[in-house]
């Protein structure tokens, strides 16, 4: 698989695929380690180190899905749900 470099952002608020608006719920925050190896190796090659995937929840009952660099917070593939 592989990652074009603009498609990773410095941060979620960066990324500019969150809907106006929208605020985190307390405690609505999951993180879990990445189990699709090869996505795991494509983030790698751009960001050595540990990557996560992050669930958040919203205020309003959405979700965002998205691939969390653990020690810069770059992400990558944020998902609105």
């Amino acid at each position: 698989m592989k990652i074009a470099a603009d498609e990773i952002s410095d941060s979620l608020q960066k990324s500019s695929k969150i809907p106006y608006g929208w605020k985190p719920a307390r405690q609505g925050t999951r993180k879990v380690s990445i189990r699709n190896l090869s996505i795991l190796a494509a983030l790698r090659e751009h960001c050595a180190g540990e990557w996560r995937k992050v669930y958040r929840r919203g205020m309003d009952g959405t979700e965002i899905h998205y691939f969390e660099h653990r020690r810069t917070g770059k992400v990558w593939g944020v998902k609105v749900k």
